[in-house]
């Protein structure tokens, strides 16, 4: 294992510890690790073999900053235990009896490749009710001026006094600006679909570990784009996160 794979766990780790003393009104800390059998955003299969996602945040007041970074794996791209990607994040966020809403900015950065760092603004909705239904909004303002929209719908299956099966899907949409830019595709159109399915169950206070599965796809002209480039379209993918949140 190499030391920076290592460094990351640790870090986590030693995070995950001191998060209960910051839990002090107001504030709220999490820290995760999740492995994953693939690495798939959006559609776009970034890595297909294992990687390692830690993330940590920390929010009070509805102000939030975050960390999240992925890790590779295996020698599939000759980056085993070094970060390919981390992001940044800063949001602001509220609550009311049936209505939720964030507003943040992303930074994307990919550390062992020459692709450009990045910027996202977004906002994200979401209503309790049925389903809770999900609107979020990304605009790329630096690398691809372009937009990113998802739909998503969520359910919750009682398992037991304990478990209960997550059930989710989202569908992707992308302007004409962000399809150039990801798939060489003329116009804007549908561009993916995401299906999971996850038994998230406490430990012990304040930790979860959550398994999942998780099925993607892209849809409409962006699958035809990218078959045409003999590239894969569908993954199906399996993980396991573990969680502390305070």
């Amino acid at each position: 294992m190499k030391k920076s794979l290592l460094s990351a766990l640790i870090l986590v780790m030693l995070i995950s510890t001191a998060l209960p003393a910051l839990a002090l009104g107001p504030l709220d800390a999490n820290a995760d690790l999740a492995f994953m059998s693939k690495y798939v955003w959006r559609g776009m299969i970034a890595n297909p073999e294992s990687v390692l996602q830690p993330a940590l945040s920390a929010s009070f007041l509805g102000f939030g900053v975050g960390f999240w970074g992925n890790m590779d794996m295996t020698d599939f791209y000759d980056s085993s235990g070094e970060f390919t990607e981390i992001d940044w994040m800063a949001s602001y966020g509220f609550s009311l009896p049936l209505f939720s809403f964030e507003t943040g900015f992303i930074y994307y950065d990919f550390p062992t490749s020459d692709a450009p760092a990045t910027s996202e603004f977004y906002v994200t909705g979401s209503v309790s009710v049925l389903l809770s239904p999900t609107l979020s909004i990304y605009y790329d303002f630096q690398e691809v001026d372009g937009t990113y929209v998802n739909a998503a719908i969520s359910h919750g299956i009682g398992m037991g006094p304990e478990l209960e099966l997550e059930l989710g899907a989202s569908l992707g949409y992308g302007d004409s600006s962000y399809n150039q830019s990801y798939f060489e595709l003329d116009g804007s159109s549908m561009t993916d679909f995401l299906f999971t399915a996850t038994v998230p169950f406490e430990l012990i206070p304040f930790f979860t570990v959550t398994p999942g599965v998780y099925y993607s796809t892209h849809v409409g002209d962006v699958k035809d784009m990218t078959e045409s480039h003999d590239s894969e379209t569908d993954a199906f993918f399996y993980g396991l996160t573990a969680s502390f949140a305070f």
